[in-house]
């Protein structure tokens, strides 16, 4: 078993001989070097689980649970959620049916009548809601995430609340330091902001005509999906990057904007070979691993794609097989059409983002009788925001 001190020791011979790697620009070394840290990371923290388990059951009082209930009234919104969750193929179908109909008026059997009361008995959805089906919701948010890689990549949660993190600002005093034989040794004093992701509204208006009644179900859910990944997924995919942070999430490129995680290179010139390395050595090492560059497909091919090193080669490899479109310095190149042109951001989002889908995606619906159409609100109320600035950056055209 691997006790703390041995752990300590092995993980600062690896973050000494990883930055010594950086330094000399063996960036494809430092990474395998920082894969090593994550794993003896896991496996710290894999036996540190087990131990503090073990005790808990050591220490555990049984209770006898056979003879109590929960009444359905009881219920968390969560728990009602996974209720419907596990279904089979035919129990999917029996859902998207009972929803799809509701919202097209048509007539709903006693079967998806049961299974429509279920997936809407929960706390978000109001009168003139309908809840979408979970599976159908994680499709929706699966093909937004493959759209904009960033909010897909990033660090999300399921609070319905508001939601408080903290976030790491500086070392006041006692950062880690030489001392004099007999000094007294410095107490570390962090010092935290609180990133509050408190719920925005996100909604997108659909309208169709009457002849939306007289769709297949299949049809008429491939073209709901279809308008709300477009739609939906292009405001929050470009949002985390330059909401404002008052109405809308508070954007990587509004934040970082303002502090030293920002490279600017000369937009006369061109982005050159050292304004990358300048952005990857920023970076701190810990969060390297997982790191991507992110970037819209002009930008990419432009201007990422065209950079030459010393012996003007080009120093882009493309490679879709590392989860993006290419490779640089062995960082993947992930196509987002969120990030404005000409710049970049580089970084780990898991790490630095985070996002808080307060409520699900429902859908309202009314008609107008007079211009016989009928109409479609998704809404769902998230917010997003910077969690840790140290595990991005941001590489911008000067001013």
């Amino acid at each position: 078993m691997m006790k703390q001190e041995q752990y300590l020791a092995q993980r600062n011979e690896l973050v000494t001989a990883a930055e010594a790697l950086i330094t000399e620009g063996k960036f494809e070394d430092s990474q395998l070097k920082m894969q090593e840290i994550e794993a003896l990371d896991n496996q710290f923290e894999n036996t540190q689980k087990e131990l503090a388990n073990l005790n808990a059951l050591k220490q555990q009082t049984m209770i006898d649970i056979e003879n109590k209930s929960i009444n359905e009234g009881e219920l968390t919104t969560m728990t009602q959620v996974e209720n419907v969750q596990n279904k089979s193929l035919n129990e999917l179908e029996l859902m998207e049916n009972a929803f799809a109909k509701t919202v097209m008026n048509k007539p709903l059997s006693a079967n998806e009548q049961a299974v429509f009361t279920e997936m809407n008995n929960v706390t978000y959805a109001e009168d003139n809601q309908v809840v979408i089906p979970k599976h159908v919701v994680d499709e929706i948010i699966g093909l937004i995430s493959e759209e904009h890689p960033f909010f897909g990549d990033a660090r999300k949660f399921f609070y319905k609340g508001v939601l408080t993190l903290p976030k790491h600002k500086a070392i006041k005093s006692g950062d880690a330091k030489f001392y004099s034989e007999k000094t007294a040794t410095e107490v570390e004093e962090n010092e935290f902001v609180d990133v509050r992701l408190e719920g925005k509204e996100v909604a997108k208006l659909i309208e169709v005509s009457f002849k939306i009644e007289s769709m297949s179900v299949p049809a008429f859910m491939q073209y709901l999906k279809d308008e709300l990944v477009d739609r939906i997924g292009e405001l929050v995919g470009s949002k985390v990057f330059t909401g404002n942070g008052t109405d809308e999430f508070k954007g990587v490129v509004t934040e970082l904007s303002t502090t030293a995680q920002k490279v600017e290179y000369d937009a006369t010139a061109g982005l050159k070979y050292t304004d990358l390395t300048t952005a990857f050595g920023m970076l701190k090492s810990q969060f390297a691993n997982g790191a991507a560059i992110y970037a819209n497909n002009a930008t990419v091919w432009n201007k990422l794609a065209t950079i030459l090193d010393g012996n003007g080669n080009p120093i882009f490899i493309a490679d879709p097989a590392v989860g993006g479109v290419g490779r640089l310095f062995g960082f993947p190149v992930k196509v987002d059409g969120g990030v404005p042109d000409n710049m970049f951001v580089f970084g780990n989002a898991k790490k630095g983002y985070a996002v808080n889908e307060v409520k699900p995606i429902t859908v309202e619906t009314d008609k107008d009788l007079k211009a016989r159409t009928t109409q479609f609100l998704g809404h769902s109320i998230m917010d997003g925001a910077v969690t840790d600035e140290r595990a991005l950056v941001l590489v911008a055209p000067s001013a």
